[in-house]
């Protein structure tokens, strides 16, 4: 709860306060009558706004504190009699806030009902007793809304913050899975293409020359990528993708072709696409020792877009090719999230003919969810650091 949330609290308190203390005062004639209800209306004020605070679920005792403010609510009646008719409303307010629903409601209707006998016992008119029994509802409705009305303010706040740390998080998360599939497929072929130079630089130094130019061309253009990533700007298309890596994957004297027969896909959809090609490609030359590969995209007859990269060489017991090559990573459980944020899924199996399938299936019309998602909650952070 803020300061200034606290604060209404107390202000409503404090105002209740002098207002009884006024009331009361008025109606009786002499100083021990006066002080003694000054000194029971301060406790009575403590009271109230122990019960109206947020800390009121955090006190296991909350229960003897009320059976204290309801005694020191009725028990004056003896002394000071009509005029304190209105003081119950503050009790009955703290009924509300401190004991369970729906038996806080079911107390406060006594509560209320219960002033009109206790006024009529007390010699008041008709006029009087009502006047007391919607005095005790208003006042018990005002304190308990007001102390609610903060509640929830903190409430907003806390959700408020929550949904901006949330939406940093998916940032953070967002950054390091595209930073994970661009470097991860660009560094992969850049090494492929530096062995190969490596054992052409004697045989054939041009044609060496010329696959160190191409890593010099890829570097460059992994930087370019990673300054778009920041931004989350970064297009990629499946078309251009499977282009680079079939030229790729022949450079280094691997068999490679691309059929793609899907047309034109959403904007979201061809880069989530465009990263499947990518990882598998890049899961390949890690984990593989392929001598062809196959990359397939069309559609069903419900317009589903599927997408299958395919390619041998695969190890028998599924680890890596060589001794010391890289393992593991987080490689498939970022495209399956890519995937599952358009309404897609993925899907990796070997066969028996030592074949790798690496398959993504979407439906073309899905929405993508997860951009929904992230959208609102980088709204919601803009909205709590405007505020």
């Amino acid at each position: 709860m803020s300061r200034l949330t606290q604060g209404i609290v107390v202000m409503v308190a404090v105002g209740f306060f002098v207002a009884s203390v006024v009331a009361t005062v008025r109606n009786h004639d002499g100083l021990v009558h006066q002080l003694s209800a000054v000194v029971v209306l301060l406790l009575l004020l403590g009271f109230q706004i122990m019960h109206a605070g947020p800390w009121r679920l955090e006190r296991p005792w909350w229960p003897w504190s009320l059976f204290a403010h309801g005694v020191l609510t009725y028990l004056p009646f003896l002394v000071f009699d009509g005029s304190w008719v209105g003081i119950p409303g503050s009790f009955a307010g703290s009924v509300l806030l401190t004991v369970a629903s729906p038996r806080s409601w079911i107390l406060f209707g006594a509560l209320v009902a219960g002033q009109y006998p206790l006024c009529a016992a007390l010699d008041g008119n008709f006029g009087q007793c009502v006047n007391a029994v919607v005095s005790t509802a208003v006042g018990g409705i005002v304190v308990y809304g007001v102390a609610r009305l903060a509640d929830l303010t903190a409430e907003l706040r806390a959700a408020r913050t929550e949904l901006a740390e949330r939406a940093v998080d998916q940032e953070r998360l967002r950054f390091a899975r595209d930073l994970h599939d661009l470097l991860g497929y660009s560094l992969s072929v850049a090494a492929l293409k530096c062995q190969l130079a490596q054992r052409l630089a004697l045989e054939d130094p041009e044609r060496a020359r010329s696959e160190m130019a191409e890593v010099l061309l890829m570097v460059r253009q992994a930087m370019s990528d990673t300054r778009w990533i920041s931004s989350g700007d970064l297009q990629m298309s499946l078309a251009r993708e499977s282009r680079s890596a079939v030229s790729a994957l022949r450079a280094a004297g691997i068999g490679a072709d691309a059929d793609l027969d899907c047309g034109v896909l959403r904007p979201e959809l061809d880069a989530v696409l465009a990263t499947v090609v990518r990882e598998a490609v890049t899961n390949m030359l890690r984990h593989s020792v392929p001598g062809r590969c196959r990359i397939r995209a069309d559609r069903d007859g419900h317009g589903a877009v599927r997408l299958v990269v395919s390619n041998d060489g695969v190890p028998a017991d599924g680890g890596p090719a060589e001794p010391g090559a890289p393992s593991g990573g987080r490689g498939l459980e970022n495209l399956t999230e890519r995937l599952l944020a358009v309404g897609g899924r993925l899907t990796a199996e070997r066969d028996d003919a030592g074949w790798f399938h690496l398959s993504a299936v979407v439906e073309a019309s899905s929405a993508p969810r997860a951009a929904v998602r992230t959208a609102r909650a980088a709204g919601a952070a803009r909205a709590s650091s405007a505020a």
